[in-house]
């Protein structure tokens, strides 16, 4: 059983839970796929984002909840992050392509 699914938990909406660096990551895994650049077997997506994530500093955000201070796309939008998400992915391709599971 997940923790999400204890009963103790399952009040709580863990949908609204982001990992802010996710979106990020996937954009640049997108396009590498897209420009053939990496294998898109599933694998391959799988542990290059796993990778790259794992990377990165951990950054969640509750959606709704803290949206007065700053919006989740002052993250998103900002270039060190988009530098710093596409370093990661590039850096985790290298890996997997020298250790591919396909």
């Amino acid at each position: 059983m997940e923790p999400s699914q204890s009963p103790v938990l399952s009040k709580y909406d863990f949908g609204r839970l982001r990992n802010m660096w996710e979106p990020l990551v996937l954009e640049v895994v997108a396009g590498l796929i897209q420009r053939w650049e990496m294998c898109d077997c599933q694998d391959c997506v799988f542990d290059v984002t796993a990778l790259a994530l794992n990377q990165l500093p951990s950054k969640y955000w509750v959606l709704d909840k803290y949206d007065v201070l700053t919006t989740p796309d002052s993250f998103l939008n900002d270039a060190n992050n988009k530098r710093l998400a596409e370093e990661s992915v590039l850096r985790a391709l290298r890996l997997v392509e020298k250790n591919p599971h396909h």
